[in-house]
């Protein structure tokens, strides 16, 4: 029989969330007072806005961070650079600047706040229990409770 095999030796991987600039810095600091391992452009970049994606995507896959993000951008042009950089991704949806027009689905910067508080756990529990990058899709449901949907990349990119 072989040796008996034990989990001690196996390290926890550990998930920082970095919040892109394309969202409220301000949520990134609340949230990592309170005990969340998150960080933001505002903190990680000294207060500097501006660095393109495709520089971006590999920063974070180099710091192992997890990018959360509502840039549709990214989702149209970036899927060589995020797969490439082995990054796990939670995209916002639903979160637009205010416009004259109603939006069915709006959801506001207190409810990305409430999305985020509530679904972050979660969020750090799978991607730390996973070998690979995982995709999310956080949004809001019609009764105001979030809603975090697991994804591909390939369902992200080609079917959503």
């Amino acid at each position: 029989m072989g040796k008996p095999h034990s989990r001690s030796g196996l390290r926890k991987k550990v998930v920082t969330f970095y919040l892109d600039e394309c969202l409220p810095y301000q949520i990134a600091i609340m949230l990592k007072q309170v005990g969340h391992p998150i960080t933001c452009w505002y903190e990680e970049f000294q207060q500097q806005q501006g660095l393109k994606d495709p520089y971006l995507i590999p920063y974070l896959g180099a710091k192992a961070y997890t990018w959360i993000t509502k840039d549709d951008k990214a989702k149209r042009e970036h899927e060589p650079e995020i797969r490439a950089a082995q990054i796990s991704v939670v995209w916002i949806s639903g979160l637009e600047r205010p416009t004259n027009k109603p939006k069915q689905n709006f959801v506001t910067v207190k409810d990305l706040h409430r999305m985020l508080t509530d679904k972050l756990d979660d969020l750090e529990q799978m991607i730390a229990g996973s070998n690979k990058p995982q995709y999310f899709i956080l949004s809001m449901r019609v009764d105001g409770k979030p809603r975090l949907t697991k994804t591909t990349l390939e369902e992200f990119f080609y079917k959503i």
